[in-house]
C-alpha cells in the first residue's frame, strides 16, 4: 500500500523572521526642526511565531534579559567620519540610546500560520536632549523560538535642529 498527501505547504516562508526597511522619513515642526523620525518597516514570517504575551517573563524574555524586546532598534550617528551609537548620559545607568520595542504576540489562529505586515515606530530626533545631526537607524526582529531577521538599515538622514 502506498500512501501520498497532495497540497501546499501551510507555511509558504521560511521560519526565520524577515525584516525590511521600506523608508525612514523625517518631519519637521514647521519651525525649520525636525522633531521626529518614522521609520516603516515590512515583516515576515514562516510559522508565525512573532510577539510576546505580558507573561512571556522567563529568561531571555524577563526584563532586563537579553530578548525582553523583540524588535531592536538602534540609532547611529556620524561623528568625525565614524558611525557610532550615541550615549546617553542621562540614563540610570548611562548607556548608549535606543529604541527597542517589545512587540505584542500576533501569531494567527488556524492551520496557516505564515505571517506578514508592516511595523512604524516613530523616533525623536532630539531623543534624551541630543542633537545628532546626520543618522542611520538598524533593526532586527526576534521570534519566540529566537530566530533572528538579519539586521538591516535605513538609509542615511539629515536632521535639522
Amino acid at each position: 500500500m502506498i500512501l501520498g498527501s497532495c497540497g501546499t505547504d501551510k507555511n509558504k516562508y521560511p521560519p526565520e523572521p524577515f525584516l525590511q526597511i521600506n523608508g525612514a522619513y523625517v518631519y519637521n515642526n514647521g519651525n525649520g526642526k525636525d522633531s521626529f523620525i518614522e521609520l516603516d518597516m515590512y515583516y515576515r514570517d514562516g510559522d508565525g511565531d512573532i510577539g510576546l504575551n505580558d507573561g512571556d517573563t522567563l529568561p531571555p524574555f524577563n526584563f532586563g534579559g537579553t530578548d525582553f524586546h523583540n524588535l531592536k532598534i538602534w540609532m547611529y550617528e556620524k561623528k568625525n567620519g565614524k558611525w557610532v551609537k550615541p550615549f546617553n548620559a542621562l540614563a540610570n545607568p548611562p548607556d548608549t540610546v535606543n529604541f527597542h520595542e517589545r512587540i505584542p504576540r500576533i501569531t494567527p489562529t488556524g492551520r496557516v500560520k505564515w505571517i506578514e505586515g508592516k511595523l512604524t515606530v516613530y523616533i525623536p530626533a532630539e531623543p534624551f536632549g541630543l542633537k545628532p545631526d546626520t543618522v542611520k537607524l538598524q533593526a532586527r526582529l526576534t521570534d519566540r523560538s529566537l530566530r533572528r531577521s538579519a539586521w538591516v538599515e535605513s538609509e542615511v538622514l539629515i536632521l535639522k535642529h
